[in-house]
């Protein structure tokens, strides 16, 4: 056993600041204990010293983000134009449902340029023959026929080659505006009956003017029936 002054020498030493010291404590029922203060009075002791582990730098925790959330004004705007209102587009950024419709509109194609304005129907007339017909004509007044006359004598007998006609005009009224276009749509649809049972003859001034008929429609803001 060591003289009691050299344990108390080594005790007393200062460990190096490279240093660990370690007691090893053994009891008198040679119960063993390692403890980093001396041991207990009693009991036996051995130091150990250790290199001491390298410093290491002290660990920071993560740096966190002071909010949670940006302000509108940190996001750049997503609406172009320069007179683009801030405050419009801070709520823009943040509203999903404008962000959507943004993106439809950049997809969608360029709107179609101005179609050509729309032709007004001209005068249509509804006439009535002096047989109670009624038909529809394009210009007033109507066109003059013949009614034919019964020529007598002299002597009361008739003629055998005389013949005679009273020049007549129906009576023409204009349609009202409002009622215009289903006139001219009806003049089509007689035009296209005419060109359907028309003789072979007669076919080609027919079509003539089923398509003249047509393509004023087609220039008007009226439909073309079916």
């Amino acid at each position: 056993m060591k003289p009691w002054w050299l344990l108390l020498i080594c005790v007393c030493l200062p460990a190096s600041a490279e240093e660990v010291v370690f007691f090893r404590c053994t009891a008198a029922n040679d119960a063993l204990t390692i403890q980093t203060t001396p041991c207990p009075p009693g009991s036996s002791q051995r130091i150990q010293r250790m290199p001491a582990p390298p410093a290491q730098a002290p660990v920071q925790a993560p740096a966190t983000s002071a909010a949670t959330t940006l302000e509108p004004t940190a996001l750049p705007a997503l609406q172009a134009g320069a007179d683009a209102n801030a405050a419009d587009a801070g709520n823009a950024i943040l509203d999903s449902d404008v962000l959507r419709r943004q993106a439809r509109q950049q997809a969608a194609p360029p709107a179609p340029a101005d179609a050509p304005a729309t032709l007004p129907l001209p005068e249509i007339y509804q006439c009535q023959g002096a047989d109670g017909s009624r038909y529809l004509h394009e210009r007033e007044p109507a066109p003059p026929h013949c009614v034919l006359m019964q020529v007598t004598g002299l002597g009361g007998n008739t003629p055998t080659n005389a013949a005679g006609c009273e020049v007549i005009r129906d009576q023409c009224q204009a349609v009202p505006e409002p009622q215009r276009c289903s006139s001219w749509q009806q003049r089509f649809r007689d035009a296209r009956g005419s060109e359907r049972f028309a003789a072979p003859e007669k076919r080609p001034a027919a079509t003539t003017e089923r398509e003249r008929l047509q393509a004023l429609l087609a220039a008007s803001d009226c439909a073309v029936p079916d």
